[in-house]
């Protein structure tokens, strides 16, 4: 009789041990993001006229993103046309509150007002723009990169 019970057992524990849990990577201090979408859609836009708008996602493991200072920025907006003079700096908010360590995750848009062709002969340029952000500690995220944008006259 017990012979078969632990038959019975056998085929059970084998399910439950294999049974593994769906491998979560663990949220780390160090800020992530990924890039959801660009508006507009067309990928083109107008120089002077038309706003760029990027919508990313961010995860922090310790809640840090952000500061109350205006004058402190945290996010990094650059054109690879040329890195070194088309590089844009913003202001984030606080994402949770000061002296939390919560992990927080959301979106946030990044609004470029205006873009511009940088060779006056060209009557259109194609560029990609690269995102990244820090949190109050110092760290980085990882970078994004948008697919071609096309910049009008």
């Amino acid at each position: 009789m017990k012979f078969s019970k632990i038959i019975l057992f056998i085929p059970l524990i084998t399910l439950v041990v294999s049974c593994g849990k769906n491998k979560v990577e663990p949220i780390t201090a160090t800020p992530t993001i990924e890039l959801i979408e660009i508006v507009p859609a067309s990928m083109e836009v107008q120089q002077y006229n038309d706003n760029l708008i990027f919508t990313i996602s961010y995860t922090d493991g310790d809640g840090d993103l952000g500061t109350e200072n205006p004058d402190i920025p945290s996010i990094e907006l650059i054109d690879t046309r040329n890195p070194n003079d088309l590089k844009f700096e913003y202001h984030l908010s606080p994402r949770s509150p000061s002296g939390s360590e919560v992990s927080i995750t959301g979106e946030l848009n990044v609004i470029l007002e205006h873009s511009i062709i940088i060779n006056d002969l060209n009557d259109s340029e194609e560029t990609t723009f690269k995102i990244r952000i820090k949190d109050r500690a110092g760290n980085w995220s990882n970078e994004v990169e948008s697919e071609k944008v096309t910049i009008t006259k």
